[in-house]
């Protein structure tokens, strides 16, 4: 819980969104915290960039660019920052002979797996008093939430 009262109205009921706007801060600069306080093998970007590419296959820098809705010069920065330490490599695609697809190396998995299971040992820690139901909800929840921010996030690049 946060340190920041959530507001209330003049009813006396406590303003819900506002309270979530609070948390979610509280949640993002935790979140910043606990990066910089582990020795984790890759950083947030590389760590979802290589999920991508274990559930989906090799993929584009502009696809990678979409499904992190981010600039396509931005994940050719970090392809080339990832490339250079081992983790991934580019290879020509063959549907395209323009483009270059990226795969994960036996590095970048090997990291990606140490870096997940870093991450689910603290998860496990943090839910520690949480039932399975409330753990159950909470993960719904977050999933429809991820859902509708990036909905909204694409809304907006329109």
């Amino acid at each position: 819980m946060s340190s920041t009262p959530a507001k209330t109205s003049s009813a006396g009921r406590t303003d819900v969104v506002a309270a979530i706007e609070a948390e979610m801060s509280w949640l993002a600069r935790g979140l910043e915290a606990a990066q910089r306080r582990r020795d984790y093998p890759l950083d947030r970007a590389q760590y979802l960039l290589l999920l991508i590419v274990q559930a989906h296959g090799p993929q584009t820098v502009m696809a990678l660019a979409d499904r992190l809705l981010l600039d396509g010069s931005t994940v050719t920065r970090q392809v080339a920052v990832m490339e250079e330490r081992g983790l991934i490599e580019r290879h020509a695609n063959p549907a395209d002979g323009r483009s270059m697809l990226i795969r994960e190396t036996a590095s970048g998995a090997r990291d990606a797996l140490k870096m997940r299971e870093m991450r689910l040992r603290r998860m496990h820690n943090l839910f520690k008093g949480w039932s399975a139901a409330e753990r159950e909800a909470f993960a719904t929840l977050l999933g429809k939430f991820n859902t509708s921010l990036t909905t909204s996030l694409r809304a907006e690049e329109n």
